[in-house]
């Protein structure tokens, strides 16, 4: 069955409510397709200033980046050509950085959100247990990234907001679909509220 239509995940909510904030925002797989979801490989090639099109293509500087990456990478290698080694996926993110972070005033990374903890399930591989290691290591890769640019590293905690929703080791939540990673339309409207607040602080700008 396809997946129910949700452009972006919250990626809509988030644009909806900048615009109402009357902030200018740009999404680097627009709004209609479902973003430019895939792995750190994928984000290698379109941060490379010699691949066509790609996302770094724009003249001045932003005022903020936010982006993550994972939930692609950390599939197992058997069940889709996506997985990344969990090094390799700190090293891929770090690189990521310190293309985006000359590239805006404050770059923000986001946490990969969890996985069901429902005994002997996984989606393609995905548990919840690699999805806690996937994030331990990109946080100590990027805080090193950052620290090598000179910026303090901002991090936007969906995880940890997710959590604070459904509860810890959660085997279901309705902000999620059954037995899946992927959320609801009312999960990316809780998850686009939480990236909004975190871009407005980094902004300087009023939560009102």
């Amino acid at each position: 069955m396809p997946v129910p239509y949700s452009p972006g995940g919250y990626g809509a909510p988030v644009h909806q409510a900048l615009k109402y904030l009357s902030i200018n925002v740009w999404h680097s797989g627009g709004w209609k397709k479902g973003g430019q979801a895939s792995n750190t490989i994928k984000g290698l090639k379109c941060t490379n200033p010699s691949t066509p099109g790609n996302w770094l293509n724009f003249t001045g500087t932003y005022d903020i980046i936010h982006f993550n990456f994972g939930l692609h990478d950390l599939v197992a290698a058997s069940e889709n050509s996506e997985h990344v080694d969990i090094t390799q996926y700190g090293l891929n993110l770090a690189e990521i950085y310190a293309r985006l972070a000359p590239r805006a005033k404050h770059v923000i990374w986001t946490t990969t959100t969890p996985c069901p903890s429902i005994p002997g399930f996984s989606s393609k591989g995905r548990t919840e247990e690699n999805v806690r290691l996937y994030n331990t290591e990109a946080l100590q890769s990027l805080q090193a990234a950052a620290s090598a640019v000179g910026k303090p590293l901002l991090v936007d905690d969906l995880y940890a907001a997710v959590n604070s929703y459904c509860g810890v080791n959660y085997t279901q939540c309705d902000l999620q679909q059954p037995h899946n990673v992927h959320f609801e339309p009312k999960g990316n409207d809780y998850m686009g509220i939480h990236v909004v607040a975190n871009i407005i602080k980094a902004l300087g700008k009023s939560r009102s």
